[in-house]
């Protein structure tokens, strides 16, 4: 008989005491506490430079160094390029603003406030780390803004101090994390990546081999789905991070774009109501289950290499066959898609590993917005609540009411690109900031003004970075301690030199958790859209796209069309319902359908035919459509048209209200 330990150690004869408790302390609270050694250093490394260089405000540089460092090593690096950008940006608009209407206090705010609108909407609207830069700009131009608020004709002598002090913050923070911890991006990605290789191969052959479709199959596509955006922000960090994942990014941008193909598939052979003259897939299905039955039993993370050969043996077999019916096509169509999915993921995951790779071309990425509707919503919260604080502070003539401006705008701004846990997360900051005016009190009244050296000030602080950081890298509402980690500093006053003054002290708190509590009331004010609602909207707007695509004279590019359906998987909210997720994959591979099928050379006859199904389908006639598809199938030399008419023609019998009139069914997926 064995008993548990206080720490969950199996305590008996198969324990080593002391030894076994050492090693589950470090995997359990390892990583969490080499964070916030991290964290400290950066920040002490950042206040010494700053103190050696005589720059008046060092907080700001040191502030800056806690929030480009951030528990996910490759996230802070990618942060911290994306700053740079956002802060530069920041500084030229305000400059400009400063220079245009230095002497019109009334319309310099209004700028502001329409540049940080501007912002709010970017960071909603791009994605990523492109997000964070956006939010970083209108949080710099209120930092120069409230810099200049007594003297405007010193602005660009103050912008470039600022610049400076960000830039070395950004600068020693990526520094300490390349010296303790280089290639963790790179392994997060791999284990990402493998993991979402192996749930796809197996949930794909499971699929493939029943006759219908359990929810624990439509579960687990869906935890696919939900991994994309993840996997966006797993692989951004990974090549910001190695110049090697950088050179080699088409390898892992060709197999995101992969995935999303082959979750498309694994959508359509697993709910395939419509039958065309009433095929049978029994055989053909078989038949498939066999050959990717050692894809499915397979593990990408153990053997890349032999997962990638087995995938192009499947590739070459399914090359190979031909004819049969639609249904068969579209099956074949299916297997290929996931096999090279498997190819593309498996050569990711050697590149990753040091280890020859085919090579893949690498593709600019371009902006697409999922909903215009939510970027101006987050703009015009942000424009309201910098306007308000800003008149507010100059009319009282607030004395720190410069920091409740900036506080203001990191607020509103920071957490917009979290959708429906924005709300939240800005309420977490608040409160965050509320305890650090209690810590940092007894800091500033008790502990600080006994201190004589500058090695002294750098211990506190170090101890107290530490221990934030170790908390900020926990589960327990993270973004109280980074909260409190991005306050701490200007709490404190830390300039060169430091000054005591309790009036000040209270004032400064003041203004920040005011400037707080404001970005939380006009999230109030103006909620988040709720998921039902963004669920509504992306497949509504989804299905208005694809009814003028069906118009359309010409075919658009097929990339075009996935890159917005792909937008809007990303951004599915985690409490969307199997059906919704099915919803969307069902639009997107109806529309990739489409599209070939316009694209495709036809004869007059054949194009004829084809023209009026779209038309009919883009009319809400899905009988009319169906005849027209079901004509232009039995058509002879209509074969290469098999799989994409049998898509179409599937979505028809399948989900008739989704493309009549955007309904998604509960009891389907």
């Amino acid at each position: 008989m064995s008993v548990t330990s206080p720490l969950g150690l199996a305590a008996g004869r198969d324990s080593r005491g002391p030894l076994q408790a050492i090693l589950w302390l470090k995997g359990r609270f390892g990583p969490r506490l080499s964070f916030g050694l991290r964290l400290a250093t950066s920040v002490c490394l950042t206040l010494s430079i700053t103190y050696f260089l005589e720059l008046p405000n060092s907080f700001w540089a040191a502030t800056t160094a806690a929030i480009v460092c951030q528990p996910s090593f490759g996230a802070s690096l990618q942060k911290g390029r994306f700053r740079i950008i956002g802060t530069l940006t920041g500084a030229l608009v305000m400059v400009a603003l400063l220079g245009l209407f230095a002497q019109q206090r009334d319309l310099l705010i209004l700028g502001l406030a329409l540049f940080c609108g501007f912002c709010g909407f970017a960071a909603v609207a791009l994605q990523g780390f492109a997000a964070y830069a956006a939010a970083l700009a209108g949080i710099t131009a209120t930092i120069i803004f409230t810099d200049t608020l007594s003297d405007p004709t010193d602005a660009f002598f103050l912008s470039l101090i600022r610049v400076s002090e960000i830039g070395i913050g950004i600068g020693a923070a990526t520094f300490v994390m390349l010296v303790t911890d280089p290639g963790l991006a790179g392994r997060q990605l791999s284990g990402l990546l493998a993991r979402i290789a192996d749930q796809m191969a197996a949930g794909f052959v499971a699929s493939m081999a029943s006759e219908a479709e359990t929810d624990a199959m439509r579960a687990a596509r869906r935890e696919i789905v939900h991994s994309l955006a993840p996997l966006n922000a797993a692989i951004g960090a990974a090549v910001s991070g190695s110049a090697r994942c950088h050179a080699r990014r088409g390898n892992l941008h060709a197999a995101r774009e992969a995935l999303v193909a082959s979750l498309v598939s694994w959508r359509t052979i697993g709910h395939h109501p419509g039958r065309i003259s009433g095929d049978d897939t029994a055989a053909t299905r078989a038949a498939l289950g066999r050959l990717l039955a050692p894809l499915g039993a397979g593990s990408v993370a153990r053997d890349p290499a032999g997962i990638r050969a087995a995938s192009r043996h499947v590739l070459a077999e399914l090359r190979a066959m031909e004819g049969g019916a639609a249904i068969d096509a579209l099956l074949r169509g299916a297997a290929r898609d996931l096999a090279t999915f498997l190819v593309l993921a498996a050569d990711a995951l050697l590149m990753l590993r040091g280890q020859s790779a085919d090579p893949q071309p690498a593709r600019r990425p371009r902006l697409v917005i999922d909903d215009p509707l939510f970027g101006l919503l987050a703009a015009f919260r942000a424009f309201a609540a910098v306007l308000a604080v800003s008149a507010f502070a100059i009319a009282s003539g607030w004395s720190n009411g410069g920091f409740a401006i900036v506080f203001t705008a990191v607020a509103t701004l920071i957490f917009v690109a979290r959708d429906d846990l924005a709300p939240a997360l800005a309420w977490d900051n608040a409160l965050g900031t509320s305890l650090m005016a209690v810590v940092a009190g007894a800091l500033y009244f008790g502990l600080l003004p006994a201190l004589t050296t500058f090695p002294a000030l750098l211990v506190v602080l170090f101890l107290l970075f530490a221990a934030l950081g170790f908390m900020q890298a926990g589960t327990w509402h993270p973004i109280v301690f980074l909260a409190m980690s991005i306050s701490a500093l200007p709490m404190l006053g830390v300039g060169n030199p430091p000054s005591y003054d309790a009036a000040a002290y209270l004032n400064l708190c003041l203004a920040i958790i005011a400037g707080n509590l404001v970005g939380v009331l006009f999230f109030a004010a103006l909620p988040v859209p709720g998921p039902t609602l963004r669920m509504r909207r992306f497949i509504g707007r989804s299905l208005r796209e694809l009814r003028r695509e069906m118009r359309r004279p010409t075919a658009s590019r097929p990339s075009a069309w996935s890159r917005r359906l792909e937008r809007r998987l990303e951004a599915i909210p985690a409490q969307a319902s199997l059906a919704d997720a099915g919803a969307l994959l069902s639009l997107l591979a109806v529309g990739e359908a489409v599209i070939r099928l316009k694209r495709a050379r036809l004869d007059p006859d054949r194009r004829r035919l084809a023209s009026e199904g779209l038309s009919a389908l883009a009319a809400a006639d899905l009988q009319g459509a169906r005849g027209h598809f079901e004509a232009l199938a039995a058509m002879r030399d209509a074969n290469d048209l098999t799989a994409e008419i049998a898509v179409i023609v599937d979505a028809i019998d399948g989900q008739p209200g989704l493309l009549a009139s955007g309904a998604v069914p509960s009891a389907q997926t």
